[in-house]
């Protein structure tokens, strides 16, 4: 390698690589760097293209009035050319003091002329054509509509405003269906009107489907969206916009990735569905929290910051009750509409009875036909997609398992195919058991798949959809399957957790929870949290106008705690619940996790790895260390991990946080143990 670069004077990585027979050459490159018989140099490549488009205008030779004059006597027997240059020159007004710039597809459409009459004009040097970068129109000057609230929501309004003289971040709690958007949009015309830029954060691509169509209606095009599924030239296009024209983009409304956009006049950020887990960064690096960033970023700029939930987060709400943030309440729905009403059902008293048809109770059945007799809609919630979770040999219980993942694969019924949701891999269904060639095999377990072809067997007339990740892959696949449900071609829609956020559909008036207890058995320290919130927010699909509507959550454990706060609407007292866990064990917000996973192919090598970070780790800090152990998926794309978790103290933060980083660079910075990666996570979710 070292001759290589002598003798060429530079290499590329992949160079390196194909020279030394590895994929990966970077760890041998760095040993070369660290002794200082190499240099790492860094370029980067602009591929970004500004969409440009093609402008007809006078030929440079055309100095002036004069010459085109010329140019019509010229012309005087080519009469199509020349009724082609009289139709560029009304639409150009280029004899006028304000000319106007004509696109080539504008000029041939308007004067029904063929690309060749065109082509002959350049030939003549009479006009040409030329490219150039299409320049977005700038946001219009009329003002915007007066934005009406009720009253509640005015009060939440003030308490907002008065809430923010003493603290830079406000919690708005406003139960589902509140008016919530409202309120938002009131706050963003304020921006307007002080010349501030404003930043309104979703948690989820989804989301912003119905949000952009309200606030386009209001703000028309001061409104711009950003996020991952844009294609690269748009979001450059954004991001150089913002740059250079900061006045052109007033609001952005976007994903997490929105919060690198280079805002100059930011006063206000919004942080709507604040507790979504989606915030959370997790792979690739850099891990990080949205909604933590937002109100960083709304510091560097001196703005304001709303965080906005129906669940407010844990950390949230003991952050309020600490004076850390302000807090604002809207306790009550928009207009007439009530909170709805919630039933539990127990499936395995429905099972005993007889009442059971596949994965639906007999009151979940008749709920759903009444509701489709009365021309309403429908939303079933199941978090988990495929058709069967499990394929499982009878005779010994075998389950197929991913040959990259110790995960089991999750059958697809649509496309024939056992799924890992890990890796992405696919998989043909076994005809035999793998491990006894038994050839009974089963399905155990149900996903929205399932869930979506049991309810047009049991309801042939219904019209049913499904909203999974599997359906909504497509660019506009989303936005497309919401405007069917919108317009009422779909009588029910199932799905995952998507259907639980922020969608506001009128005639929604039942929603059913298929396994509500599968959400609170997660081996997590939020489980319980995360449950009640998505039970929470999928009810409050439910009865939107003047009808509560009805939840029905079926549940085998149905007097769980949970259960009961979600079916009490108690958010305040699974607070004071999760609370007193959270600080009996020293959990957040009583302190800060930080999290520690070892990745390498080879098992062993991380075992090593952890078993000597272990002892180093607990003579530091004791029992407040985790671990290490194998997660519950153990290997991912056939590397293997082991994790640590430790809590650190709120007072002592900083100081933690460096011993921890040094302890782990003591140990592992040596022989072997420096080849295995090491992936930190700070507040992990």
């Amino acid at each position: 390698l070292l001759n290589a670069v002598e003798e060429r004077g530079e290499l590329s990585m992949d160079q390196a690589g194909e020279l030394l027979g590895v994929r990966h050459p970077m760890r041998l490159v760095k040993e070369l760097v660290d002794r200082g018989l190499l240099a790492l140099v860094e370029e980067v490549h602009e591929t970004y293209r500004p969409r440009t488009t093609q402008f007809v205008e006078l030929h440079e030779a055309m100095r002036g009035e004069k010459d085109l004059h010329a140019a019509f006597d010229a012309l005087a027997r080519a009469e199509k050319q020349l009724g082609l240059l009289m139709r560029f020159v009304e639409l150009s007004r280029c004899l006028g003091e304000d000319p106007l710039p004509v696109t080539k597809r504008e000029l041939l459409k308007r004067s029904g002329a063929s690309p060749a009459l065109l082509r002959e004009l350049v030939r003549k040097e009479v006009l040409q054509v030329v490219e150039r970068p299409l320049v977005p129109d700038a946001p219009g000057d009329e003002r915007p509509a007066p934005i009406a609230l009720t009253p509640p929501q005015e009060e939440a309004l003030n308490a907002v405003r008065n809430d923010w003289k003493e603290h830079a971040t406000v919690l708005l709690h406003g139960v589902t269906a509140s008016g919530k958007t409202e309120l938002y949009m009131r706050l963003m015309l304020e921006a307007l009107e002080r010349g501030e830029q404003v930043l309104y954060l979703l948690p989820e691509i989804a989301l912003t489907t119905q949000v952009i169509a309200r606030l386009k209606r209001q703000f028309g095009d001061r409104v711009a969206v950003y996020h991952s599924r844009l294609a690269p030239r748009e979001r450059t296009t954004l991001w150089l916009r913002m740059l250079n024209d900061p006045g052109s983009t007033p609001i952005v409304v976007g994903a997490r990735s929105a919060l690198f956009l280079p805002f100059r006049n930011l006063g206000l950020v919004i942080v709507d569905e604040e507790h979504d887990p989606s915030y959370k960064q997790h792979d690739p690096a850099p891990r990080y929290q949205a909604r933590d960033m937002a109100i960083v970023l709304a510091g560097l700029h001196d703005a304001r910051t709303l965080l906005g939930s129906a669940t407010p987060s844990l950390e949230s709400l003991f952050n309020a009750d600490q004076g850390k943030y302000g807090k604002a309440l809207l306790t009550v729905r928009h207009g007439d509409a009530r909170l709805p009403v919630i039933e539990r059902v127990d499936v395995r008293e429905a099972a005993r009875r007889h009442r059971m048809l596949g994965r639906f109770s007999q009151d979940l059945l008749d709920a759903i036909s009444r509701a489709l007799d009365r021309h309403e809609q429908v939303i079933l919630f199941q978090n988990r997609r495929g058709y069967a979770p499990v394929w499982q040999c009878e005779t010994c219980g075998s389950v197929p398992q991913c040959l990259h993942c110790d995960v089991s694969l999750t059958y697809h019924k649509r496309h024939h195919k056992l799924h890992c949701h890990y890796c992405g891999r696919e998989y043909d269904p076994p005809l035999a058991c793998g491990e006894c060639g038994g050839e009974k095999l089963r399905m155990v377990g149900f996903g929205t798949e399932k869930i979506e072809e049991e309810l047009a067997t049991l309801i042939p007339d219904a019209r049913v959809a499904r909203m999974d990740q599997d359906t909504t892959r497509g660019k506009h696949a989303f936005e497309q399957l919401l405007d069917r449900f919108g317009a009422g071609d779909i009588d029910v829609l199932v799905g995952t957790q998507m259907v639980t956020k922020g969608l506001d559909f009128d005639r929604v008036t039942v929603v059913g929870i298929l396994a509500a207890d599968d959400l609170l058995r997660f081996p997590d320290l939020r489980a319980h949290e995360r449950g009640f919130q998505l039970m929470a927010q999928v009810a409050g699909r439910s009865g939107r106008r003047t009808d509560p509507g009805v939840v029905l959550l079926q549940a085998r454990e149905v007097h769980h705690p949970v259960i009961g706060y979600v079916i009490a609407h108690d958010l305040e007292g699974m607070y004071k619940r999760e609370l007193e866990h959270r600080r009996a064990h020293g959990y957040p917000p009583f302190s800060r996790l930080v999290q520690l996973t070892l990745r390498h192919r080879r098992e062993s090598l991380v075992m090593q790895a952890a078993a000597a970070l272990g002892p180093a780790l607990h003579a530091r800090f004791g029992d407040r260390l985790l671990g290490p152990e194998a997660p519950p998926v153990a290997r991912v794309r056939d590397l293997h991990l082991r994790r640590m978790l430790v809590k650190l103290g709120k007072g002592n933060y900083r100081s933690e946080k460096a011993d921890l980083a040094r302890i782990v660079n003591e140990v592992l910075d040596q022989g072997e143990w420096s080849r295995v990666q090491r992936i930190w996570d700070v507040d992990p979710m």
